[in-house]
């Protein structure tokens, strides 16, 4: 993937951004290329060239979304290991930052709040599941904002059509 100036990139930990710059600077006194991401919210990435190349991919498709499309649709089954278990496993979805295991944090988190045990009380997530899924939703929702061309409102309300569809 080019990492020109201007090129929009994800970056799975904090989601999409653009290059803004490609410079030079001195990293332990070796001098390296540096490639700067903006992220949006002020925040902002500087990685070595090499680094880039190994974390940043370019941003969902249209055929992607097909895909997260399909998996927020998904029944999923609302898992019982333990929450530690479970929070594990979202954690190194999220660091993946692949759209579909987003999606299927997203998912399940949805369907884990909805459900009942068998003695009908309702099941819900840890506040550490919770944070996951809200920020695996966050990221979700941007790629979905880049790749249809429109706005974080427009986006969301398109996740929450998914998982309303039987």
């Amino acid at each position: 993937m080019k990492l020109d100036v201007g090129t929009v990139v994800a970056y799975p930990p904090h989601g999409v951004g653009r290059v803004s710059a490609r410079e030079k600077k001195v990293v332990l006194g070796v001098e390296e290329e540096v490639v700067i991401i903006e992220l949006g919210n002020d925040l902002s990435v500087t990685l070595p060239l090499s680094r880039a190349s190994e974390l940043l991919r370019p941003p969902a498709t249209e055929a992607d979304l097909k895909k997260v499309q399909k998996t927020l649709r998904e029944d999923g089954v609302v898992s019982d290991e333990i929450w530690s278990k479970r929070l594990a496993q979202a954690q190194e979805k999220l660091r993946s930052g692949d759209p579909i295991d987003l999606a299927e944090i997203v998912r399940d988190g949805v369907k884990r709040e909805q459900g009942r045990t068998a003695t009908g009380t309702p099941i819900k997530l840890s506040t550490s599941e919770r944070a996951l899924h809200l920020k695996a939703r966050e990221l979700l929702s941007g790629e979905i904002e880049v790749a249809r061309g429109i706005g974080r409102e427009e986006a969301e309300a398109w996740i929450d059509q998914q998982l309303a569809v039987k």
